[in-house]
C-alpha cells in the first residue's frame, strides 16, 4: 500500500470517528475512566473532569490534555441496530489550573412523553414511557469556586447538538459538581442534564428528553500530586436512567495502579446495574509513557452484550 493511500485512509478514519452519526450507545467518556469501569467521580483527575466532575480540575496538574476515540456496541431491540454492530465516541478535553474545556460525542438515551401508541390501548407496554437513542454532541466549558481549602465546586455550562438521522437540535445545558478532599480521601458528586433538555424529532414525533443524572463517587488514594501510586474508587447512580433494557442504576468500582517509576499503569474495574437486570461488565485498561507527562492509554470492557467497549487514546499532562 502507498504512503498516499496509506495517510488517506487513516485521516478517513480518523475524520469517521468524529463526524460518524451514530445513537444507540450508552458509553463512558474517557479511556482511563471507561478502564475503571466508571468509578471516577471521586477521582477525575484529568481534563475529562469537564464530564465526570468538574470541580475535580482544581486536583489536576497545572495543564491537562486528553484525547480519546473508541467504539461501544449497540444493544438488539426495536429501536437499535443489530447486535454486534459498534458505534464510535470521542473526547478532546483540556483544563488549565481553575478552568477545563471540552468537547465529546457519545451517544445517549433519552424517553418521550409517557401516552399510549394505540388507541384504548390498555397494557404497560402500550402507555409506558418510549425509550429513544441519540447521538449528543456536546461543548462545554467548567468553572471552579474553592469555599474551603477542602471543598471545591464546579458548574459546566454546556451547547448540546441532539442529532437523530434526519434532524438535529441545539439546547444548552447545565452540569455541576462538588469536590471534598480530606488528605487521600476524595469524594464528589455530579449532576448532569440539569435543566433535563430536549430535543426535536424532524419526523413529527414528540420531542426526547435527556433526564437529570446524579452520581456520587469517592477514591481513595496514595498521593495526589502528580500520579498517585495506587487508587481505589467506588461510585454509584443515585437516579435511575434508561435504557432500551429497562431502566439502571449502576454501581462501580475500580483500582488504578502505576510502576516502572510511573511509565505504566495498569486499571481495572466492575460495574452492575442495581435495578433490574444486573448487566454486570469488567474493565481494564492500561498506560505507558512515551516520556515524562505524555502517555497513551487503552481500554476495554466485557460482559452484558451492551457493555462492550474499547477505546484508545493520549494524555498529557505539563
Amino acid at each position: 500500500m502507498s504512503t498516499k493511500i496509506r495517510n488517506r485512509t487513516l485521516a478517513t478514519l480518523i475524520l469517521a470517528l468524529f463526524t460518524a452519526e451514530f445513537a444507540n450507545a450508552q458509553a463512558l467518556v474517557g479511556t482511563r475512566a471507561s478502564g475503571m469501569a466508571g468509578a471516577y467521580v471521586g477521582v477525575a483527575d484529568d481534563a475529562t473532569a469537564v464530564y465526570w466532575n468538574p470541580a475535580g480540575i482544581a486536583a489536576t496538574t497545572i495543564v491537562s490534555i486528553v484525547i480519546d476515540a473508541g467504539a461501544q456496541a449497540t444493544v438488539a431491540g426495536p429501536l437499535q441496530r443489530a447486535a454486534g454492530q459498534q458505534d464510535t465516541t470521542a473526547v478532546v478535553a483540556l483544563s488549565a489550573t481553575a478552568i477545563g474545556v471540552a468537547y465529546y460525542r457519545v451517544g445517549t438515551y433519552g424517553t418521550r412523553p409517557a401516552e399510549p401508541v394505540v388507541s384504548g390501548a390498555s397494557s404497560r407496554e402500550e402507555v409506558g414511557r418510549s425509550v429513544q437513542g441519540l447521538t449528543t454532541s456536546t461543548l462545554g466549558v467548567s468553572l471552579l469556586q474553592s469555599f474551603t481549602e477542602f471543598v471545591v465546586v464546579g458548574v459546566t455550562p454546556k451547547a448540546v447538538w441532539g442529532s437523530f438521522d434526519d434532524s438535529s437540535t441545539t439546547r444548552f445545558d447545565v452540569d455541576a459538581g462538588a469536590m471534598l478532599v480530606v488528605n487521600r480521601l476524595r469524594v464528589g458528586v455530579v449532576g448532569r442534564n440539569l435543566t433535563t433538555p430536549e430535543f426535536e424529532d424532524a419526523a413529527g414525533l414528540p420531542p426526547v428528553e435527556l433526564e437529570r443524572e446524579v452520581r456520587i463517587g469517592g477514591a481513595w488514594g496514595s498521593g495526589w500530586s502528580g500520579i498517585s501510586r495506587f487508587i481505589v474508587s467506588f461510585d454509584s447512580d443515585v437516579m435511575s436512567r434508561p435504557t432500551p433494557a429497562g431502566d439502571r442504576r449502576d454501581i462501580a468500582a475500580g483500582v488504578e495502579t502505576w510502576w516502572l517509576d510511573q511509565r505504566l499503569g495498569v486499571r481495572g474495574g466492575l460495574r452492575r446495574s442495581t435495578i433490574g437486570e444486573a448487566r454486570g461488565a469488567v474493565a481494564a485498561g492500561i498506560s505507558a509513557g512515551l516520556k515524562p507527562g505524555m502517555l497513551v492509554e487503552a481500554h476495554v470492557v466485557r460482559g452484558h452484550a451492551d457493555e462492550h467497549s474499547w477505546s484508545v487514546g493520549a494524555r498529557m499532562s505539563f
